[in-house]
């Protein structure tokens, strides 16, 4: 086992953040700034236009 160089905790060899250190960031941070972007750049718009041609395409398909 190795120590974080950020904290000093006791982690894995493998280059990971140890459990303390991943535990400090804010993951709601990050989802708030990524649900801001997509809305800024029209992003959710495709998205539900993309669904709803899917479920038509589905719906013809099927002939419901």
């Amino acid at each position: 086992m190795a120590t974080c160089r950020k904290c000093g905790t006791r982690k894995r060899l493998r280059p990971t953040r140890c459990p303390r250190c991943r535990s400090d960031l804010d993951h709601t941070e990050t989802a708030v700034a990524t649900a801001d972007l997509a809305m800024a750049t029209g992003l959710l718009g495709w998205i539900r236009r993309g669904i709803t041609t899917v479920v038509r395409t589905v719906h013809r398909t099927l002939d419901l």
